[in-house]
């Protein structure tokens, strides 16, 4: 009885978690990176590492959520079945819960945004020849759009990486530098 007890208990945790991500990706209304969610699931501790890489994986083959992946980052977002699923089963998530990550997404619905709105990534023309594309998007408009031609993977993921830190920053200089008279 108690193994019984044992595995009902990890099966109702299991659908309570993937609920979770569910609940994430809908109220959050947009595209979270594997990153965000794991960042947000493994801070409040509702399940561990490992698990979290199952259930997204177990929703996807379901069709409960959609993933994308631009270049090395993988995008999930809620589907219309993953919506239906969770309007019949919300009410398994703790009420603590749904209040805590609805404030969450409150207070960081902003920095989530900026971090989809800003892209950079490389693509290899030929030997010791890369092609950097930044973008700055913002509500579905390109704000700004770079391609620039460096000679090596390091440097490319340097401005990659520096691009997505500070596009906000660099995009002003560059306006600021092209408006200059």
């Amino acid at each position: 009885y108690f193994w019984r007890y044992l595995m009902f208990q990890s099966t109702d945790d299991l659908t309570v978690n993937k609920l979770i991500i569910l609940y994430l990706l809908a109220k959050v209304k947009m595209p979270l990176s594997f990153s965000q969610i794991t960042q947000t699931i493994l801070e409040r501790a509702y399940t561990d590492y490992f698990s979290l890489q199952q259930y997204l994986s177990e929703m996807v083959s379901a069709k409960f959520i959609v993933q994308n992946k631009e270049n090395h980052t993988s995008w999930f977002s809620i589907t219309d079945k993953g919506l239906q699923t969770l309007g019949f089963f919300e009410s398994r998530i703790p009420l603590s819960t749904r209040n805590e990550l609805e404030s969450f997404i409150e207070n960081n619905w902003r920095t989530l945004r900026n971090e989809l709105e800003v892209t950079a990534e490389y693509i290899p023309v030929k030997t010791n020849e890369y092609i950097v594309h930044c973008k700055v998007n913002e509500n579905d408009s390109t704000l700004l759009e770079l391609k620039v031609n460096v000679s090596s993977k390091k440097q490319a993921n340097a401005l990659c990486k520096n691009w997505r830190n500070n596009a906000s920053n660099l995009y002003g200089e560059i306006l600021g530098l092209l408006a200059k008279q």
